[in-house]
């Protein structure tokens, strides 16, 4: 054999050996049909993202809509209490007031003390209901909100006799926030405070609003009995849902825990980026 001789070898004739654990392609396949499984994978994670978006900005609009529709309904009962229970109490006060007016002068003394007695818990039930007509309509937030919140936190603490602190920075974007993500923060803070004086048996709440880079959060604690777990899965009872749906309409939460050493801690987050103004409000109308 020559030495200097060249060989020619036919590379079609030559059987590759496979690597170990990667399986051989089919030979009918190109480089890039072989990477169609890693395609298929990428659409799939692509396609379920934007199914998790879809999703999610159905959850903010059916928040919207439910947020809207307690909005309603708390307009619809200070309106009627305003008017059908507030004329049929002044009705009750007068006529209370003319009884007492044609008493005699010696009539017994138990029927002044009985007509003193119901004037005093008309009175009581009248100051209930213009309480109630107040917290049920929405309020006009003015350029001081933190202002607003103290005020109403002192009303509350005064009412309820639970001693309530407001933490609050100076910070300007306060005074910028949109209606619906004041409107929210009121509403979750009148609903948690509500919940204290109603079920927690407190002595002390304490109220905190802070500000960073991402939005708002509030937070609401009591040194009560807490709340249970199942409670907590019962959002009807404590109103939850409702202050859940405020705070998912604006791309928020909502967060629900037992505060240490005890009580309970309500934690609303509401981000920026999320406040669309006149959401409610266009809800509203729109419903």
């Amino acid at each position: 054999m020559n030495p200097s001789a060249t060989i020619t070898l036919d590379e079609s004739t030559v059987r590759r050996a496979p690597l170990r654990g990667v399986p051989s392609p089919a030979p009918e396949c190109s480089g890039a049909s072989f990477a169609s499984p890693y395609s298929a994978l990428i659409d799939a994670k692509l396609k379920g993202d934007r199914q998790i978006q879809r999703l999610t900005a159905r959850v903010q609009e059916l928040a919207a809509l439910l947020a809207a529709a307690e909005e309603r309904a708390r307009q619809a009962l200070a309106q009627d209490l305003h008017d059908e229970t507030g004329a049929a109490l002044t009705v009750a006060n007068l006529a209370l007031a003319r009884a007492e007016h044609w008493l005699a002068a010696d009539a017994p003394a138990a029927l002044g003390d009985a007509l003193y007695q119901a004037r005093a818990a008309l009175a009581d039930v009248c100051e209930t209901s213009h309480r109630i007509v107040e917290g049920l309509q929405t309020p006009t937030f003015d350029a001081n909100f933190a202002a607003m919140l103290a005020d109403w936190i002192a009303s509350f603490g005064a009412r309820t006799a639970i001693a309530v602190d407001f933490a609050c920075p100076g910070d300007a974007r306060l005074d910028r926030l949109s209606h619906d993500m004041s409107l929210a923060i009121f509403r979750v803070m009148q609903e948690a405070l509500g919940n204290v004086a109603r079920h927690a048996r407190a002595t002390r709440a304490s109220v905190t609003l802070s500000l960073d880079a991402h939005g708002v959060m509030l937070t609401v604690e009591d040194d009560g009995v807490g709340i249970s777990a199942a409670a907590r899965r019962k959002s009807g009872r404590f109103g939850l849902s409702g202050m859940r749906a405020r705070c998912e309409a604006l791309g928020g939460s909502l967060r629900v825990a037992g505060a240490k050493p005890d009580g309970t801690c309500v934690r609303a987050r509401l981000p920026w980026t999320a406040a669309r103004p006149g959401l409610f409000a266009l809800s509203v109308v729109n419903a």
